[in-house]
């Protein structure tokens, strides 16, 4: 069985931004900050990463909701470049 979220994708992925200039973070960190482990925080961020960069490769996301692009892409295994948009 598994537990309820208590913190969205989005949390995730902000987090991840915040933390992508100091090198990523410690894995007691995202303990601490959403009670998961390394390997649940992974596959969630790139899910989250996954989903907000097809949203912007079919042009979908408005201006408003897309913040840190380069950082969201920098996180993403096939990162956008100059033209993908």
């Amino acid at each position: 069985m598994r537990l309820p979220r208590r913190h969205s994708d989005n949390d995730i992925l902000d987090f991840a931004l915040l933390w992508e200039p100091l090198g990523g973070p410690a894995p007691r960190d995202i303990t601490a900050a959403f009670a998961i482990d390394i390997t649940e925080y992974k596959r969630r961020l790139t899910a989250v990463v996954g989903f907000q960069v097809s949203q912007l490769r079919k042009d979908i996301t408005s201006r408003e909701f897309v913040y840190g692009l380069f950082a969201i892409s920098a996180l993403d295994r096939n990162p956008l470049r100059v033209g993908d948009i």
